[in-house]
């Protein structure tokens, strides 16, 4: 039987993208880019079982259960002990609303953000090997930087005595028409943290790198080989992203957004691509992206 192909993208209309395995399925959530002003605010939700096919299951989350009306932008997920979390910004500031099904409805219980006179975006959770979980996020000052903290235990909050700057942007390519770090998503490897992250303004020649940390709250280094995922002469804008693996962990993913053409940004377009760790005789793991690719490759099979 012949392997069945695809070329990216894989999505329009979405940016900033998380993903989730529940029960062998792939559900994902993201900025809508299509900018209709009869379109519903809030997040929809998409399923696959193959991370190629997407197919549009609704509003996982409306603004009426949710704190603020508009720019509804990256959520994140996670699931915990029957209950699924949604963080996401809106209106420039942080909430996080929950749902027993990765379908929604999400509601906030209490309507409030995370932080009413600061503003923020891009909160990305992530649970240590202790068990403890910690909340990334970006702050604007003179630059869009990096912050992150360890949560509260119910995860509706975060430990303010923890609240650390991470990583702010310090080299020429985080620096493209705005200093940007932005997006972050942590993995963890080899007993090392790698904070991966989005750098210079999404209208510019946007890309993707990492900072690695013996520590969740750092100090980071970051590679010197960044960015490890840039815009070329055929795609523009690759960023945001999120990383997920296969169901049984032997594939990784990056799945992030272009701009929708080499002239136009919105409605922006998700697209996924293979990424790895090569090991180094000294010093910490690379990780690779393949891509961003333009040409077919072979649509993931995942066995149950």
């Amino acid at each position: 039987m012949q392997q069945e192909m695809f070329t990216n993208p894989i999505l329009d209309g979405c940016a900033d993208p998380d993903v989730i395995w529940h029960d062998g399925v792939c559900y994902l959530y993201a900025t809508n880019t299509d900018r209709k002003e009869d379109q519903e605010k809030g997040f929809k939700v998409y399923s696959s079982t193959d991370l190629v096919h997407w197919t549009d299951r609704g509003m996982a989350l409306r603004a009426a259960d949710s704190w603020g009306e508009d720019q509804f932008w990256a959520p994140d997920i996670v699931y915990v002990d029957g209950l699924f979390y949604l963080s996401y910004s809106v209106e420039e500031h942080l909430c996080i609303a929950t749902s027993a099904s990765p379908l929604g409805p999400f509601v906030q219980k209490e309507k409030k953000p995370l932080h009413e006179d600061v503003k923020e975006i891009d909160s990305h959770f992530f649970q240590d090997k202790d068990g403890t979980w910690y909340l990334y996020f970006v702050r604007f000052f003179e630059s869009n930087q990096i912050w992150g903290a360890q949560m509260t235990e119910d995860r509706m909050g975060i430990r303010e005595e923890t609240l650390t700057q991470l990583l702010i942007p310090d080299t020429p390519w985080e620096c493209n028409q705005w200093p940007v770090n932005e997006a972050p998503y942590m993995i963890y490897h080899n007993d090392l943290y790698y904070l991966t992250y989005s750098g210079s303004h999404c209208l510019s020649n946007y890309g993707s790198g990492y900072a690695v940390s013996d520590s969740p709250l750092g100090p980071f280094t970051k590679y010197e080989g960044n960015p490890i995922l840039r815009s070329n002469d055929r795609v523009h804008g690759v960023g945001h992203h999120c990383i997920t693996s296969s169901p049984d962990g032997k594939q990784m993913f990056i799945i992030y957004h272009r701009h929708y053409d080499l002239t136009k940004m919105n409605p922006r377009r998700l697209c996924v691509d293979t990424l790895h760790f090569e090991p180094q005789q000294s010093g910490p793991d690379i990780l690779v992206v393949d891509g961003p690719t333009t040409k077919p490759q072979a649509v993931p099979v995942f066995r149950p």
